[in-house]
């Protein structure tokens, strides 16, 4: 199975000269904890909850005035949409990441996270206990 078949692809994204204050509301809003920091279809870095509360609010720094370019991250892991879904997995756990963006020459098309493998790993486990149970017979 590939990226592509189970990326979602309804992508929510903010400009990186965006406040604290607007990555939040959009996260909020659009029901997310990352956003896609990417300027004409670009990727340049990913904001997550958890470096709105890490790196702004512990560091004291002023959500309305800090932008999104300040404590994003740039040194983002991708992989494109034909990756194998096993090796895009075991990217994320190699670097650590919730979240693996998918990009094709140059372009943002998708994203994967640990929450999609989850659904995926699922089914495949249902399906596999489906046959299982197949098998026997229980009197």
């Amino acid at each position: 199975m590939q990226v592509k078949e189970v990326m979602q692809t309804d992508l929510v994204t903010l400009a990186p000269d965006a406040s604290l204050v607007d990555a939040a509301s959009k996260m909020r809003a659009s029901d997310v904890g990352c956003l896609l920091i990417a300027r004409d279809g670009q990727l340049e870095g990913i904001l997550t909850d958890r470096d709105l509360v890490i790196s702004a609010i512990a560091d004291g720094k002023d959500p309305r005035s800090t932008r999104v370019s300040e404590v994003m991250h740039t040194d983002v892991v991708t992989a494109s949409a034909d990756t194998d879904l096993k090796d895009a997995a075991l990217l994320m756990a190699q670097h650590k990441v919730r979240r693996l963006p998918i990009q094709s020459n140059g372009r943002l098309e998708g994203l994967i996270s640990v929450s999609d493998l989850s659904h995926v790993l699922r089914e495949e486990l249902d399906a596999f206990f489906s046959l299982q149970e197949s098998d026997y017979h229980f009197h």
